[in-house]
């Protein structure tokens, strides 16, 4: 899959009527993992909208991407170490502020003023999964699809 594709899938998720958080961790999770976890969505639903919908604290965006590098890279036991996975979740969420200025929610809705449909976030959902995953490919993971 091309990266062009990955944006358009994470986009078509949003727009779909999944929110922030479940939208890009489906999407990177289809394109990186063998199998791509059907219960991800269920996982990310609190996230969007900022934490609870709130539009406080953090993006759904961005703690959505946390999630797919959680699911990917995270540990299953105690005794395995977890640095690099942090490591990339830091360089996520500092490309994420980089790219969007905030990490908070409230801000950017802020920033992107009246929306129609939420264009502005459907189209940052698809930025930052683009950035996700050459984040994810640079620390040596591959798309599987």
């Amino acid at each position: 899959m091309k990266l062009k594709q990955l944006e358009q899938n994470a986009i078509a998720f949003f727009e779909s009527g999944f929110n922030c958080a479940e939208s890009i961790s489906q999407a990177i999770l289809e394109a990186f993992s063998q199998e791509a976890p059907q219960d991800i969505p269920r996982v990310a639903s609190a996230f969007g909208g900022g934490i609870g919908g709130s539009h406080a604290e953090a993006c759904g965006a961005m703690t959505g991407g946390i999630i797919a590098i959680g699911y990917l890279l995270g540990r299953t036991d105690p005794d395995h170490d977890i640095e690099s996975t942090k490591e990339l979740a830091k360089a996520y969420r500092q490309e994420f502020e980089k790219k969007a200025g905030t990490t908070s929610c409230g801000l950017l809705l802020e920033q992107f003023g009246d929306q129609d449909s939420h264009h502005e976030c459907s189209l940052l959902v698809g930025k930052m999964t683009v950035i996700l995953a050459k984040l994810l490919k640079a620390h040596g993971l591959k798309m599987v699809k």
